[in-house]
């Protein structure tokens, strides 16, 4: 049996781990079944948004009409798009594997526990004190494994003819991200969606906005479920059923399901170990990252708590810290932000509305548009929005969501505000450039404070 001081199970995010820990002369492996660099460079975040700056491309010149300008697309060529994403795509495993330091050694396999501390891969045992278990998430497959319908992951890299129709069920951010960028290249697109809304799990009031603009773009089909599919010459034919009952025959070229992700954590051999999972099948864990088996820690996607890039590498520089500079602490991650790289675009840190009223705890609420920003009203847009929560006693901001151009980028003021000090008065005193975008958060921030100086009257009252 080898003996490593860490090894590391999963290639994304986490090699991070691995690499720093071989800098510091520990004898680390590094476990991948798949290409380094996991989901995100590979079959998520970074092609996705490579895709979508064609979209914003495309969609700038048709949308030129709204600035009394008169263009028009000659031609789209979305197989030198696909050929641009896919050739970065390539590129990702030997630029993670060209930084693995000398004394770590790199395992093409699927890694599995025989034992709390011991981890067999293509037919040889090793052990460590330390193993980081950081396997992701995988799309939920489609609900018809007798047609090749695609998920997530059959996009990058996108092999084969291009569709010139495809029909996408799910209404989430992946969903609406793909939907988005098929459409704005001239493929004929459909969205399904179960629901009654698009990006259910933001905020209500941004959701219906989300809702109502994107469907000027992109047809949507709300409250309907895909209940039969065939597929024959290279089409698909798609059963849709509606809410009153009635069933509705379309076709597409291609057909896509993101209907969530289900974490990798079925084929480790959890059941030879003390590891405890929790109902959705994700690995439980502490405040330390620690799982319930002493040395052993869940890193990413596969602890459940926030499936996103960013937080995986807020959890890789601390268990960084942990693991090699021996900080004593527990993570404190702070606000989880997230965005939608969509048409419209959203951003979000904190809790929704909903959420706060749930919750029981006192809030007041601000729903602000962005005219006050000479640059916002320049886009010749009128949806977007900026919603605050705020707690009156504290001046605490619960939760912040912006919907409008740029709102991802916009979102990184409140992010620094609620990390510091989180006092929305902070947004209402700081000088902000003129008329740039961030003065929508000003005008947001001096409203909030009003309304809770509002409600302290009534209260006195």
């Amino acid at each position: 049996m080898k003996e490593y001081d860490l090894i590391v199970i999963g290639g994304g995010r986490a090699s991070n781990l691995a690499f720093a820990a071989g800098k510091a002369e520990k004898r680390v492996a590094l476990i991948e079944k798949d290409r380094l660099g996991g989901t995100c460079p590979n079959r998520g975040c970074v092609p996705s948004k490579l895709l979508i700056g064609y979209a914003e491309a495309a969609r700038r010149v048709r949308e030129a009409g709204r600035h009394f300008i008169s263009a028009k697309i000659d031609r789209i060529d979305i197989e030198r798009m696909i050929a641009e994403t896919n050739g970065w795509i390539e590129g990702v495993d030997g630029r993670y594997e060209g930084r693995l330091p000398e004394g770590a050694d790199l395992y093409r396999g699927t890694g599995r526990f025989v034992a709390d501390h011991v981890v067999e891969v293509n037919g040889e045992r090793l052990t460590a004190p330390r193993i980081v278990i950081a396997t992701g998430t995988r799309p939920r497959p489609a609900p018809f494994p007798e047609v090749p319908a695609w998920t997530s992951d059959d996009l990058f890299p996108l092999k084969g003819n291009i569709p010139r129709s495809i029909t996408i069920v799910g209404g989430g951010f992946i969903g609406c991200e793909v939907a988005n960028f098929f459409e704005a290249v001239g493929v004929q697109t459909r969205l399904v969606v179960r629901g009654d809304r698009l990006l259910p799990a933001e905020d209500g009031d941004i959701s219906r906005i989300f809702t109502e603009q994107f469907s000027k773009n992109v047809a949507v089909d709300l409250h309907t479920k895909v209940v039969a599919v065939d597929h024959n010459d290279g089409q698909f034919t798609i059963g849709l059923e509606k809410a009153a009952g009635e069933v509705q025959t379309h076709r597409s070229e291609a057909l896509l399901f993101a209907i969530g992700r289900l974490p990798n954590t079925d084929q480790l051999g959890l059941e030879n170990t003390g590891i405890e999972l929790n109902r959705r099948g994700f690995i439980k864990r502490d405040g330390f990252l620690e799982t319930s088996v002493p040395g052993v820690y869940a890193l990413g996607d596969v602890g459940g708590e926030f499936l996103l890039q960013h937080a995986a590498s807020y959890e890789v520089h601390y268990l960084r810290q942990r693991l090699l500079k021996g900080d004593p602490e527990p993570i404190d991650r702070g606000a989880m932000p997230h965005a939608v790289f969509s048409d419209p675009e959203v951003a979000a840190v904190g809790l929704t509305e909903e959420q706060v009223m749930e919750s029981g705890r006192p809030h007041v609420v601000v729903m602000e548009d962005w005219r006050s920003s000479a640059r916002a009203m320049s886009t010749r847009l009128d949806y977007p929005r900026t919603k605050l929560l705020v707690d009156p006693e504290s001046h605490e901001i619960l939760g912040c969501h912006l919907i409008g151009p740029e709102a991802s980028t916009m979102i990184h003021q409140v992010l620094a505000v609620m990390r510091l000090d989180n006092d929305v008065r902070h947004l209402k005193e700081m000088i902000h450039i003129h008329p740039a975008l961030p003065e929508a958060l000003l005008a947001a921030g001096v409203k909030a404070v009003k309304q809770v100086r509002r409600h302290h009257q009534k209260k006195e009252m």
